[in-house]
């Protein structure tokens, strides 16, 4: 495109962006609340309490199935009272695996818990989580 003057512009100029406050961030409560349970967790996964699952018993190497409405609604009622929950999960692959998760936060589709498999915080995508059921602490 050939602009005629040398004055002319096709869009306004750029404002600077702001400045980052001085500090370092600080840190969540509910994450730095994880840190400290994944600290005090141990090596060893909470044992299953007798564990149900829309209705249903779970049987062993079964992974829990219920619809997202219960899948919510139990992982926010974790979230509340800090409960472990056991989950059944499926990767970007395909392949399903079963997690044991201290839920911290779920919010825009997603759900950051301590992850007792992994022995670490992690965040997962709700779509590809399959049921929840609980599990003694």
């Amino acid at each position: 495109m050939l602009i005629a003057r040398a004055d002319a512009y096709r869009t306004p100029p750029r404002t600077p962006p702001e400045p980052v406050p001085d500090g370092p961030p600080v840190p969540d409560d509910t994450l730095l609340a994880a840190a400290i349970r994944a600290v005090r967790a141990g090596t060893s996964p909470p044992r299953r309490r007798g564990s149900r699952s829309a209705g249903r018993r779970v049987g062993a190497g079964e992974l829990p199935r219920t619809s997202a409405a219960d899948t919510l609604a139990g992982l926010q009622a974790a979230v509340l009272t800090n409960d472990t929950l056991w989950i059944g999960y499926v990767n970007a692959e395909g392949g399903a695996s079963q997690r044991v998760i201290a839920p911290i936060r779920v919010e825009g589709g997603f759900v950051t818990a301590y992850d007792h498999t992994a022995d670490e915080v992690r965040t997962y995508p709700l779509h590809r989580i399959t049921g929840v059921a609980e599990l003694a602490e």
